[in-house]
């Protein structure tokens, strides 16, 4: 049954061995530090894990669900971080009561006429609150100085319980949209929750799923009416308090404060007497204890829940990525077969270097040596005399080579790049939105390093003819290259140029083919590599962001907290 503060005030009965109320002497009786931490370590190990292990699940793809997921992590991080590890750790900090409601609510003015003094802005501006304001007893200073909320929020000492820390949070309706957003974050700092509205604002929708999201949490729960017109006090009265039966909110203390008017002043201590009770009477020692296990109490099987939903979240977006990866790679063997194709049948050599060669294979062309025999004394001088000019010929023509496959294979690359585009966007609007993610000038420089890697690569780890001077006699005549040249040689033929194929064969007799067939295999493999690194951009976009190892950890703290919740019952 809801009580209200004219009548029966909406406080939990006292203990028999504790007084009714608290004076600010009246210092909560906490466990020792060790004692307290000894006491919570199990859960804290639970709580830590869990909030590290957050940082490694991310929600990159735009399934649906995933923007509630990320919203979703998020609130549970500032749960862990701002109210779970700090009163696990300290068991006697302060209850924190958010004071929370919509915009002109009169938070500020009620945080005020408690605290004693003005601590916290209170006017006709809004938003008013732009920082939240916590107010403590000034010897509970010091340990809320090192808790998280302090730093988001102007900590200042006012005439409170000791015991209990006053947050008075941002509207939740606020303009600002940074301010609503903490406003709805700070609900998971609160041990006890002051849901303050007015006449006029009680029926709106927004505070109604905050009180919802609080009753799950297991978190103390108070409602102040506040600047009810005396004349319609028992109407506004009777209509909250049967929306609140019907929510499900059985039991809890709602208070009404009349409208005072306009205020050229702090508002006078009497009108709000009754929350103040309520709240030293929370702050006494057996209550404030009462009040901080409820809450950890109550936050397991939410906790559990919200988890689940993440792991689950987390398992369908390592699902779609692994459809994405296969997607992907089903676009590979097909273009590495056609392109490998079209090297062995020679494509690299097509136009500019069979041009440059036969140019260089004419009568007394620097290649002439290379595709037949020069017979006669002066013939033979001159293809001695040759070898450097030989050299530079082929090293030209290798040159050629190189564009011609920084063409072919970069052709080839962008066609699979743009296989992937499609497979990823026929297969979901996650896959289209992450292929319309990648900025096409940062493909097109990794696509030119990776031709340009492939091809030194490949030039790097070609072999020679083994071509060697004549042995004994008078007609011992040095080979007709050089290794670069014998290489680049090579390189021709196995890039599928025929007359180099049969200069290697003529030169190097048997173990030529050997030599050829081999640096072609290579040339393949570096091309069919480009191609295999196109395709793996994609999933690194992916897999990058994305962890299995994550969402299995996360599974392992769900049983955990099952545990945990199963130890509180």
């Amino acid at each position: 049954m809801i009580t209200t503060s004219d009548g029966t005030p909406g406080v939990p009965a006292a203990p028999e061995d504790e007084p009714a109320t608290s004076t600010h002497d009246d210092a909560p009786a906490a466990a020792p530090r060790e004692e307290a931490r000894r006491a919570t370590s199990p859960a804290l190990d639970v709580v830590l894990d869990l909030q590290a292990q957050l940082e490694d699940v991310a929600f990159p793809l735009d399934l649906p669900g995933a923007e509630r997921a990320r919203e979703l992590r998020h609130r549970v991080s500032v749960q862990l971080a701002t109210h779970l590890v700090p009163r696990l750790r300290e068991a006697s900090l302060p209850a924190v009561v958010v004071v929370g409601g919509p915009t002109g609510a009169g938070k500020s003015t009620l945080v005020n006429a408690i605290a004693g003094e003005s601590v916290s802005p209170a006017g006709v501006v809004r938003p008013t609150t732009r920082r939240p304001v916590l107010v403590v007893h000034p010897d509970d200073a010091e340990p809320m100085a090192e808790h998280p909320v302090a730093a988001r929020a102007a900590l200042v000492h006012g005439d409170v319980p000791r015991g209990l820390a006053l947050l008075d949070a941002p509207d939740l309706d606020s303009v600002d949209e940074a301010n609503r957003a903490l406003a709805v974050e700070l609900v998971e700092v609160a041990d006890v929750w002051l849901f303050v509205t007015t006449a006029n604002r009680y029926g709106d929708a927004l505070p109604w799923a905050v009180l919802d999201q609080v009753r799950r949490r297991g978190i103390t729960l108070g409602v102040v009416l506040d600047r009810v017109p005396r004349e319609s006090l028992d109407i506004v009265r009777r209509d909250l308090l049967g929306r609140l039966q019907d929510a499900g909110f059985g039991s809890l203390p709602l208070f009404v404060v009349p409208d005072a008017g306009p205020l050229a002043g702090p508002l006078d201590p009497a009108h709000v007497s009754e929350v103040d009770r309520w709240l030293r009477l929370l702050a006494s020692r057996a209550a404030s204890r009462e009040v901080v296990a409820r809450t950890l109490r109550g936050v397991w099987n939410p906790l559990r829940a919200e988890v689940r939903e993440l792991v689950d979240a987390a398992t369908a977006q390592v699902e779609e990525a692994d459809a994405l990866l296969g997607a992907a790679s089903a676009v590979l063997p097909p273009a590495v077969a056609a392109l490998s194709e079209a090297i062995a049948t020679g494509v690299l050599t097509e136009g500019a270097p069979t041009t440059r060669w036969v140019a260089g294979a004419g009568f007394r062309g620097p290649l002439e040596p290379l595709a037949h025999e020069v017979t006669g004394f002066f013939g033979r001088r001159r293809v001695e005399r040759g070898r450097e000019a030989r050299g530079a010929a082929l090293a030209a023509l290798v040159e050629e080579l190189r564009s011609a496959f920084v063409d072919v294979v970069g052709d080839a690359a962008r066609r699979t790049d743009a296989d992937v585009v499609h497979a990823w966007t026929g297969h979901s609007a996650a896959g289209a939105a992450l292929a319309e993610a990648r900025r096409p000038d940062d493909v097109v420089g990794e696509r030119r390093e990776r031709l340009s890697s492939a091809w030194t690569g490949w030039v790097s780890g070609l072999g020679t003819l083994g071509l060697a001077s004549a042995t004994g006699g008078q007609d011992a005549r040095p080979p007709l290259l050089d290794p670069d040249g014998e290489r680049a040689l090579v390189a021709l033929a196995a890039a599928g140029l025929p007359a180099a194929e049969q200069a290697a064969r003529r030169l190097g007799a048997g173990g030529a083919d050997d030599a050829v067939a081999a640096a072609r295999t290579s040339l393949q493999e570096a091309a069919a590599g480009v191609l295999a690194d196109e395709v793996r951009a994609y999933g690194d976009t992916v897999s990058a962001q994305l962890s299995i190892e994550a969402a299995t950890a996360l599974r392992v703290r769900v049983g955990e907290l099952r545990a945990l919740a199963g130890e509180e019952q």
